[in-house]
């Protein structure tokens, strides 16, 4: 079957595709499902946590089968600060895995790279290879948060830091997300 990547402006989206993101990446992540968190906050959260972001959505028929999220974020590398892309919530439905769904919303974020919206992407995973097929690869600098109380501590969860695509050249130094993890 042929699929297409929607992608959407945040403000844009409708209440009633962020409840089905929401029943998406529970299913995704069941363990990180927000505590005390109600429908409508989460639906705010969904918006707040990354105002300026673009949604990425595949359907099939009406049901949606994938999600993903870019968003510009600063950072700050060598004393320069410089806003990057970022990547997250990339989930595809459990019964729908292994049929390059996934690579499909990932390659719909990084157009925004491609047409020259953004330098570089940066993001974390635990999956390296999936996106190693996909142009990026891992970087080991050191990340940071300077806006934190623990400022040395790496604010991202996952064990691999990505870029895209493969080929940029920078981030020699420590990077400083500027901001919690994601």
């Amino acid at each position: 079957m042929n699929y297409a990547v929607v992608s959407i402006p945040v403000n844009l989206v409708e209440t009633s595709a962020i409840e089905e993101v929401n029943v998406l990446t529970d299913l995704t992540w069941p363990d990180t499902k927000p505590k005390g968190f109600t429908k409508a906050s989460r639906i705010e959260d969904f918006i707040k946590r990354n105002p300026n972001k673009t949604c990425h959505f595949i359907y099939e028929a009406e049901s949606l089968i994938g999600y993903a999220e870019s968003f510009p974020r600063e950072i700050k590398v060598d004393n320069q600060r410089i806003t990057v892309m970022g990547l997250g919530a990339v989930c595809v439905h459990p019964q729908r895995k292994g049929q390059g769904l996934g690579a499909l919303l990932v390659q719909a974020a990084f157009k925004r790279i491609d047409s020259g919206e953004f330098a570089v992407g940066l993001f974390q995973t635990g999956v390296p290879g999936f996106y190693e097929k996909l142009n990026c690869r891992s970087i080991e600098n050191k990340i940071i948060n300077s806006l934190s109380d623990t400022p040395n501590a790496n604010p991202f969860w996952d064990p691999y830091v990505m870029i895209y695509p493969r080929q940029f050249i920078g981030f020699q130094s420590e990077i400083d997300l500027l901001g919690a993890g994601y």
